[in-house]
């Protein structure tokens, strides 16, 4: 099956959720009011920063049954030994996130009136965590195996629940702690679908943990690991640090702009994600095959970043409202000129984890890092919103150059 039809078929899945959360975000917003959204969209960043939980077994997975795809033995073991570490590393980073609970609403500066909200909010979103990371090891298992339509069809029922769920909860009762049980409500049901879609790589057996292949997976995953911890700091520590220097209230109108950044990102992912088990074999040709990519990417990601970057305060207009045009537009631009660099890094980025080379992008991220967040800091005292979308999109930029320099001499 060519890069373009398993492109698509990727693309397939992230597609009609993107296209729903134009709207569904469109009401939030609307519907929340600046603070309550602002804290929502920083829910969201914190789960996305469990992340760093995984470790780099998800990734490794990938890699591992692209390898071992013949043997369903070691498929099991790599299944099993996953699913046990990743089932203990999502408690324990619940436990750690009731426990530091108060902490959390402290630095990022949340307003008294809604800090009780936010803290049972945070409760709830700790209880997805172990969901959230069991749904990602069961769909690398898919990915390994090249299982890109069931994959997308997945993701398509999965994306769309997380995306509706908060909103139709709204329509109940508008509170931070409404939308996030939706949210907990979708990952619940999410992880009980990818169940049913892998249920023919799945034994009846109990789960056990192999301690050869836990070293296996960290080999390659522990500079995937040391990559899954910095970049959520690069990621979203914008976010918190926005909400802390200037409040909470705030960070929906340089949020939302950067989440319909995150959605417009299935184009080059979903171009990365068919391409990693492809490269990680040995079997295909791997100049043509990043040809091919780069080929893709460049005729969507740029154009409708362009377009995006033209019409921006239009967009901003139609999709927020008035309040978030006069504060957004700027921001929307310059994160947009970020996604294009950050969708043209994809490939190499994709081509050295794919060489076993994780240590190289993990150490790139570690340089970055510091840099950045000093960048950060400076430019958001100086310019506010706009500062922190300056320091983002320069740090990509930074990104791509060196990820095509040692993706070449690698």
């Amino acid at each position: 099956m060519s890069i373009a039809k398993n492109s698509f078929i990727n693309m397939a899945g992230y597609l009609v959720p993107g296209i729903l959360s134009i709207p569904v975000l469109g009401y939030m917003a609307r519907a929340m009011g600046g603070d309550l959204f602002g804290l929502f969209t920083l829910i969201l960043s914190i789960v996305g920063y469990a992340s760093i939980f995984d470790v780099g077994i998800s990734r490794s997975v990938i890699r591992e049954v692209a390898i071992y795809r013949h043997d369903n033995e070691e498929v099991l073991k790599i299944l099993s030994t996953s699913t046990v570490v990743m089932l203990f590393l999502g408690l324990f980073a619940g436990i750690l996130i009731v426990t530091f609970n108060s902490y959390i609403v402290e630095f990022l500066n949340v307003s008294p009136y809604v800090s009780n909200d936010f803290y049972l909010s945070l409760i709830v979103m700790s209880i997805s965590i172990p969901f959230f990371l069991l749904v990602q090891v069961y769909c690398s298992l898919l990915e390994g195996y090249l299982e890109f339509l069931k994959l997308s069809i997945f993701k398509t029922i999965s994306s769309s629940l997380i995306v509706v769920m908060p909103a139709i909860m709204l329509l109940w009762n508008i509170s931070l702690f409404n939308a996030v049980i939706g949210l907990l409500i979708a990952r619940i049901f999410s992880f009980f679908l990818i169940i049913f879609y892998c249920k023919e790589y799945i034994t009846k057996k109990s789960l056990k943990f192999y301690k050869l292949i836990f070293f296996r997976l960290i080999k390659f995953g522990g500079w995937v690991a040391v990559s899954n911890i910095i970049s959520p700091v690069i990621s979203y520590f914008d976010r918190f640090i926005l909400s802390n220097k200037m409040g909470a209230n705030v960070v929906g109108f340089y949020t939302a702009p950067s989440e319909a950044i995150s959605r417009l990102s299935i184009l080059p992912v979903a171009v990365a994600k068919t391409i990693f088990p492809m490269l990680s074999r040995g079997d295909v040709d791997k100049k043509n095959t990043k040809k091919i990519s780069y080929f893709l990417i460049c005729i969507s990601s740029v154009p409708l970043g362009l377009i995006f970057i033209y019409f921006g305060r239009e967009i901003i207009t139609l999709w927020l409202g008035q309040d978030y045009a006069e504060k957004s537009t700027l921001v929307f631009q310059i994160l947009m000129l970020g996604f294009i660099f950050n969708a043209i890094a994809q490939i190499p980025f994709t081509s050295i984890q794919a060489k076993g080379k994780a240590k190289v992008t993990s150490l790139i991220q570690v340089v970055e890092c510091v840099p950045y967040i000093f960048l950060l800091l400076y430019l958001i005292n100086l310019y506010g919103l706009v500062g922190v979308a300056i320091a983002w999109t320069t740090r990509v930029f930074i990104d791509l150059l060196l990820l095509i320099f040692f993706d070449r001499f690698e």
